[in-house]
């Protein structure tokens, strides 16, 4: 499994970030050859008119490039010396709400990033070397790009597929979403939860005032006090110091007298060790000289260095990433936690009072999106967690800062995606119900307590120009014998067309969540305000945890 590890690079790097590929990679994935050149759309939902983006990476040679407006693909030039400002590469997006701004990407760009600001425009750097090396914003107080309010996407385009996703390694900023088509079909990613941002970044605050750990210092507010951005704790401006100690502590005494077995997974297989001499010693597997011993705050935040490095795609590296991802998730404690990662189950997760809160607060407040480099570990066969999109053939891309990317099927953009994965706890009002913690796969929270009359509204659902075939929504019940009730699916009120219904009662369990499709029965085009009703008994009878809409 693939790492969604930051390119960001400090001021003063002296060389581009590279992405490092296991044999899992999607970025290796062979499918129909990607043409090479591709349209991108770019959508400013943001609220703001004064919206800047750009569009990074690498070339085929592995040198850095930047596309213009125009779709120019330049080549960075190399400085005879010093760090040198980059020219002005800037695309000018329209007002919020506005028509997409239209670029192609002419050629294949590895390693790349589509970034946005607001109110004004970034700025980037260029060292000389071999090969030049791009000073990216970084996450430092000391860097020109600090005061700005911006984000970004990854993305990497090459002979083989278009793959791109949105992440939380770094931080939680801006909202972005993505939409394609291809060769996959339509795909889309949805974006920050609306007040997410703000609810991390109050729970971070929460946590420090019950445990002293410096929490709060990872929210960075702007000038008139709202937030600006939430930072991980791998860019921490103050250090965690033992913060892991205990939690470490109690780890070793245990599997001082009892086995760990961690499965690599894929063709690497598992592993059985005990604590030995102070480090972990799991039996046939060679650790290249760097032994499994107790890591620092900063090697768990970090999951890339002291005994948590990752070699690359050997043994060793596999077995570091899925400690890094115990370690992070305190996981290794639980029941079932002596096996990793297939014994634990996503409900277990940060539930240990020393845990990565930033990436607890995430999971639960964001519907998608890696919280650490390794957050793609997880039970084998299990669902992702990263948002992304992947195609082998795309024909269009596209990337909105704001509310939402058009589903790529003729939608106006001006709303989130109706076809894309939309949780429900990211409802915009209600009546009657309560969000509760969720154990199905990606965690987070479910909407609960639905019983008759209850109701969900989702405003400003973008279906395109060509009405959905089928509603699907991922739901569960644990309701007595004979209650049962509706999902109901409204259009702009409680009482407008119903395009869809679900009869649903008791399928063993409040949390035994299944997949249940609806078929659309009165077309739904354009933007609408979209109401989920729950007619039925007086009891409690549904849980709902996403839903979405399928061509």
């Amino acid at each position: 499994m693939v790492s969604r590890r930051s390119f960001l690079t400090a001021a003063g790097a002296t060389a581009a970030a590279a992405t490092v590929l296991s044999p899992l990679s999607p970025f290796a994935s062979k499918a129909t050859a990607a043409g090479v050149s591709l349209p991108v759309s770019l959508q400013n939902n943001s609220g703001s008119n004064t919206v800047y983006a750009y569009i990074s990476g690498t070339d085929s040679s592995g040198w850095p490039v930047f596309v213009s407006a125009n779709g120019t693909l330049n080549r960075l030039p190399n400085p005879s010396s010093a760090v040198t400002p980059i020219a002005d590469y800037s695309i000018a997006l329209g007002a919020s709400g506005s028509a997409a701004t239209k670029v192609t990407l002419p050629d294949y760009i590895i390693g790349g990033r589509v970034w946005f600001s607001i109110g004004q425009k970034l700025k980037f750097f260029v060292n000389p070397g071999t090969v030049p090396g791009v000073v990216q914003p970084a996450l430092v107080s000391s860097d020109p790009n600090w005061a700005t309010n911006w984000t970004f996407c990854e993305f990497t385009f090459n002979s083989a597929n278009l793959y791109a996703n949105i992440s939380y390694v770094d931080m939680v900023a801006l909202p972005v979403s993505m939409s394609s088509t291809g060769s996959a079909g339509n795909q889309t990613v949805s974006p920050l939860p609306s007040g997410a941002l703000a609810s991390i970044a109050s729970g971070l605050k929460s946590q420090h005032a019950r445990d002293g750990a410096p929490w709060d210092k990872l929210v960075i507010d702007d000038s008139s006090g709202g937030v600006l951005r939430v930072l991980s704790p791998s860019h921490a401006p103050v250090d965690f110091g033992n913060y892991w100690d205990d939690y470490l502590n109690r780890v070793w005494s245990r599997y001082s007298s009892a086995p760990l077995t961690v499965n690599g997974q894929g063709s690497i297989g598992s592993y059985t060790g005990t604590v030995s001499g102070g480090a972990i010693v799991f039996s046939g597997l060679n650790t290249n000289g760097v032994p499994f011993t107790k890591p620092s705050a900063a090697d768990i935040f970090g999951c890339a260095s002291g005994p948590l490095y990752n070699s690359g795609a050997d043994a060793r590296g596999a077995i570091a990433a899925r400690l890094a991802a115990a370690l992070n998730r305190s996981s290794l404690l639980v029941s079932g936690g002596n096996n990793q990662p297939d014994g634990v189950s996503a409900s277990q997760y940060y539930t240990d009072a020393i845990t990565n809160h930033y990436a607890r607060l995430v999971h639960q407040y964001a519907s998608i999106g890696y919280a650490f480099p390794y957050d793609d570990v997880g039970p084998t066969g299990s669902a992702p967690v990263d948002g992304h999109i992947q195609d082998g053939a795309p024909t269009s891309w596209t990337i909105s800062l704001g509310a939402g990317a058009s589903s790529g099927s003729g939608g106006s953009g001006t709303g989130t995606s109706a076809y894309s994965t939309i949780q429900a706890e990211s409802y915009s009002s209600q009546s009657g119900t309560t969000t509760e913690s969720c154990s199905d796969s990606g965690g987070g929270q479910d909407v609960g307590y639905i019983a008759n009359g209850d109701w969900l509204k989702f405003s400003s659902l973008d279906f395109g120009s060509a009405s959905p075939n089928q509603f699907q929504a991922r739901i569960a019940s644990g309701a007595a014998s004979g209650v049962s009730g509706a999902i109901q699916v409204r259009l702009d009120s409680t009482t407008g067309t119903k395009i869809a219904e679900i009869d649903f009662a008791n399928n063993g369990g409040w949390q035994a969540w299944q997949t249940v499709p609806a078929n659309i029965v009165a077309s739904a085009t354009g933007v609408h305000d979209v109401y989920l009703v729950f007619p039925g008994s007086s009891s409690d009878f549904v849980n709902v945890n996403w839903f979405t809409f399928i061509h």
